[in-house]
């Protein structure tokens, strides 16, 4: 059981690099387009509506990346 909570935390953590990698370059990918697609003229200021959301997606992800890993080693030491 111990070694199976020590994979899973192990897989968690890989698993959330590699998702916050892939988004990081998707969306920057999809923006190069889009400012390609447009000729290249200078970017938009960000509205404050977007400067929230952009908040809100930090906290969410933030909160999942140190809330799983947590949990993963408070289930270990329980059923150690």
């Amino acid at each position: 059981m111990d070694s199976l909570i020590l994979i899973a935390l192990f897989v968690a953590i890989l698993v959330s690099v590699v998702v916050l990698i892939g988004r990081m370059l998707v969306r920057r990918r999809e923006q190069r387009e889009r400012w390609e697609a447009a000729g290249r003229p200078e970017p938009l200021p960000r509205t404050a509506e977007q400067k929230e959301q952009d908040r809100r997606t930090s906290i969410t992800w933030g909160c999942l990346l140190v809330a799983v890993p947590v949990v993963l080693v408070l289930l270990y030491a329980v059923t150690r």
